[in-house]
């Protein structure tokens, strides 16, 4: 046996009631120690002789010495096993017999141990259970005394283990663990409320069992109970004076003091916190084997003087156990540490406090705590305040505190003062300089910006005039400088964009639209009509994409639809624009061809007799660069052929962008043939028939009688450079002077708002394409058919792909495949036009070629499964046109 301290073997030999068990016991303990075994004899003569004849009065009831036999019964429990053993008590597995048939637990005085006091402390406890309950405390179902007069009492039978051991094994983390504390709090907090003070918790007497997997504590042993401002037992119960009732561990201060200081409920408190202590770090606050060597005297002064360390501070202290405590709570030493500092370290400290008053006032008060930390709301628990040290401070030096109080507040009221007012100063002459410096900087960047802006508004102005008069390069360096000047500016990219259209150098033109993209441009605006097909040919799909996104959303929320144009950029869309907004263009299409005076192909009185080779939809402004169709002075004498030569005519700007938006003129036309020099700016009136200066090309260049100007920008359509003011400031509105004179009959004009100033054929094909996105192929076809049928119009090669897409939808192959055929036939005739656009004015605008290119492509793919191999290569005329940049 390994050696025992003196306490150690004094505590242990009087559990032992038989005699011949303790002197049993004392001969192994001591062994050949004749000092300690006189020491100890001595102790227990002490403990054992009566300081008053009454402490052990004789009992009349007969006792054995043996206990009681497994299977005899006892009234009618039989007894199983003996699962435990007290101070002055057997417990025993029971099986009931009748009235019914359950195990319980029977517990029973032990033989030779039937003096009066021990009597009545059982009477006690067995009382003291008979009051509870609740369900995590054991229920008693029965009292008796046996034949041999040994009271005994029946209880519920728990089968569990101890709530440490439950813990660990079951390896709860720290959540389950609290969770399950808090029952035990309840638990004790209703013996509280019954006037019942256990005064021995401990883990071995808080047992947990599972029902339906779920832990239950139940609390046992009320052996050591005390009542409060109750009697549970008619009989007299004498604590011996200097007495200790409790496990040492577990003890509070008050009741290691051994004084006539009363027990509370505040002592199972402190047993509380012990045992919370012990489920969270895995030790008791005081190190078990420090107080089994220590000596009576020193182990009371260690529980009544020595604080404990902090939980977190005690598993420092663990050393290689630390691993361990830390696997049975699921978490990692660091980890564990941290849990426990903060909240729980208060906790456990504010049930540990020395002082009963200042530890939790209950057990419910407790448990209250703990689930306002579980719910991370704050605690009550909290160290000593500083005003609470500060007080007890100021208790001891009163005099000196509140002198040097009032000196130190008379200072600091003074210099608060005197930093405030200097801050105020300070504050306000700083704002004042801020403002002044911000106000200054404001000024410099508007100057600035403003000055950069008029330049590069100058250099676009410049470099439009020289598009204009056929000086390329003198164009190409001025927009270069212009994007340069205000890189972050679009206007100059979306012109010189323009430019490069103008030159058939669509992947430059492409590039520079893409910029303007991402600079944040206004895409709705005739400056970006044929820009979608331009995307597509050249391969710029998130640019297409976000174009196409900003058209369907212009769409979607209802915008005005005022152009044909408009129309036609948003159906190039092939994947960008939703189902819906293409039913809304299909049905604004039908509407307004339904509404307007376009000529039908089978009333040929619609339009008059026709000249030759000549189509009605070059009188419209989209198309000016052919032989004139003129009316003459006579008017209604029928046709007369004007043979002048072409004239400049830009595309309309009715209802158009707000105006600082809208490019310069000259850039938007799509003739290639320069204009004629600038001549002053002066107001223009009615005036008859005009002759200018020759063109470049020699030719001369009349106005015809009774013509009116339609040039939408407010510009002379035939000497576009007279105001290069205006050009550079197209956002002005013209002087009334300055309105081009009408003459009956009107042309349609761009200053009035409405979409019908496109030839109706042209119209018909947009309206076809519209129904073919739409998915009205029949409708596509009817309105692809008529516009087809009007052989006068130069780029009727349009037309083909959409019609081979939209009779493969029908499901008539032949007539796809003709399509297709027709359209593919028109490559060479296409690429021929193309290539002598330079020395030709009377050709197509450069988007209906992109606009072949990407429908012929598109109907490649649909009806052919793949991508056609036969298109043009471009590099000739692409090299032509950077001839003429460089």
């Amino acid at each position: 046996m390994p050696h025992l301290s003196e306490r150690s073997i004094f505590f242990e030999a009087i559990e032992r009631d038989d005699p011949r068990e303790r002197q049993a016991f004392l001969d192994r303990a001591c062994g050949n120690d004749a000092k300690l075994r006189a020491s100890v004899d001595a102790l227990l003569r002490a403990h054992d002789a009566p300081e008053n004849a009454l402490d052990k009065p004789p009992v009349d009831v007969p006792l054995t010495s043996l206990p009681q036999a497994l299977g005899s019964m006892i009234g009618p429990y039989r007894l199983m096993e003996q699962i435990g053993e007290g101070g002055f008590g057997l417990v025993y597995v029971a099986q009931q017999e009748s009235p019914v048939l359950r195990k319980v637990a029977l517990k029973i005085v032990k033989p030779g141990t039937g003096t009066k006091e021990v009597l009545a402390r059982f009477d006690a406890e067995r009382q003291a259970v008979a009051m509870m309950d609740h369900p995590n405390i054991a229920k008693v179902f029965d009292a008796g005394v046996t034949e041999d007069g040994r009271p005994y009492f029946v209880m519920e039978l728990v089968r569990g283990i101890p709530i440490t051991e439950f813990a660990d094994a079951h390896k709860l983390s720290i959540h389950e663990r609290l969770t399950l504390f808090i029952s035990v709090c309840k638990a004790v907090h209703h013996a509280h409320q019954k006037g019942v003070i256990h005064r021995d918790i401990k883990p071995s007497n808080v047992m947990v069992t599972l029902h339906d997997d779920r832990p239950v504590v139940k609390v046992i042993d009320f052996g050591v109970s005390k009542a409060i401002g109750q009697s549970l037992t008619e009989k007299t119960i004498y604590t011996r004076f200097f007495s200790m009732i409790g496990t040492p561990l577990y003890m509070s201060p008050e009741q290691a003091e051994m004084s006539g200081l009363d027990i509370d409920t505040r002592s199972d408190i402190y047993s509380l916190g012990v045992m919370l202590y012990e489920l969270l770090v895995g030790e008791t606050p005081f190190d078990r084997e420090r107080l089994d060597s220590a000596g009576l005297d020193e182990m009371r002064r260690i529980i009544r003087e020595e604080d404990p360390p902090r939980p977190s501070q005690r598993l420092t202290t663990l050393n290689a156990r630390m691993t361990t405590v830390s696997m049975a709570r699921r978490l990692d030493p660091k980890r564990l540490t941290t849990r426990l500092r903060g909240d729980l370290d208060w906790i456990v400290m504010k049930a540990l406090e020395k002082d009963r008053n200042r530890r939790y006032e209950s057990a419910a008060e407790m448990a209250s705590d703990i689930a306002r930390h579980l719910s991370e709301q704050p605690i009550q628990a909290r160290p000593p305040t500083w005003t609470y040290q500060l007080r007890k401070f100021t208790r001891r030096h009163r005099v000196v505190i509140a002198t040097v109080s009032l000196v130190a507040l008379a200072m600091i009221i003074g210099t608060g003062v005197s930093i405030w007012q200097m801050r105020v100063a300070y504050h306000e002459r700083d704002l004042k300089e801020i403002a002044l410096r911000e106000a200054n900087e404001a000024k410099r960047d508007v100057e600035q910006f403003a000055a950069i802006v008029t330049t590069a508004n100058s250099l676009v102005a410049s470099a439009q005039t020289h598009a204009g008069a056929g000086r390329w390069k003198a164009a190409r360096q001025d927009f270069d400088q212009a994007v340069q000047q205000q890189p972050n500016y679009d206007l100059p990219w979306v012109s010189r964009a323009q430019f490069y259209t103008q030159l058939n150098l669509w992947d430059e033109a492409a590039d520079d639209f893409v910029t303007a993209i991402s600079l944040g441009s206004t895409t709705d605006t005739p400056q970006w009509w044929g820009a979608a097909c331009l995307f597509e040919l050249t391969g710029h799909e998130n640019a297409a994409r976000e174009l196409c996104r900003q058209l369907d959303q212009h769409i979607a929320n209802q915008q005005p639809i005022d152009h044909w144009e408009f129309v036609r950029n948003c159906l190039s869309c092939k994947d960008g624009i939703s189902d819906a907004s293409f039913q809304e263009l299909a049905r604004w299409t039908h509407t307004e061809v339904d509404q307007s005076d376009a000529p039908r192909l089978d009333d040929p009185s619609s339009n008059g007799p026709q000249p030759p080779g000549r189509s009605p939809w070059l009188e419209g402004p989209q198309w000016d660069h052919g032989p004139q169709w003129d009316r003459g002075p006579l008017g209604d004498k029928g046709p007369q052929w004007d043979n002048r030569p072409p004239r400049d005519i830009r595309p309309p700007r009715d209802n158009g962008p707000p105006r600082e938006r809208r490019a310069p003129p000259s850039i938007f036309f799509d003739s290639k043939q320069p204009p004629p020099p600038p001549r002053p700016d002066r107001p223009r009136f009615d005036r008859g028939p005009e002759t200018r200066e020759p063109s470049e090309s020699g030719a001369p260049n009349h106005l015809p009688p009774n013509q009116e100007n339609p040039d939408p920008w407010g510009v002379n359509e035939i000497d576009p450079m007279a105001r290069p003011n205006a050009m550079s400031r197209p956002w002005e509105t013209p002087k009334p002077w300055e309105q081009p004179r009408r003459s009956s009959p009107p042309r349609p004009s761009p200053d009035r708002a409405g979409p019908h100033n496109l030839p109706p054929n042209v119209r018909q094909y947009i309206t076809g394409v519209a129904h073919l996105r739409a998915g009205r192929y029949e409708k596509a076809i009817e309105y692809l058919q008529q516009s087809h049928a009007d052989q006068g119009w130069p780029a009727r090669w349009l037309i083909d792909a959409p019609l081979a897409m939209a009779y493969d939808h029908m499901g008539r192959a032949d007539d796809a495949a003709k399509a297709l055929a027709d359209s593919r036939d028109s490559l060479a005739e296409v690429a021929e036009t193309l290539a002598r656009q330079e020395t030709e004015t009377t050709i197509p605008p450069w988007f209906d070629f992109v606009e072949y290119f990407v429908f012929y492509q598109e109907a490649c793919e649909q009806i052919e499964g793949a991508p056609p191999r036969d298109l043009p290569s471009f590099a000739e005329v692409r090299k032509a046109a950077l001839m003429r940049l460089w």
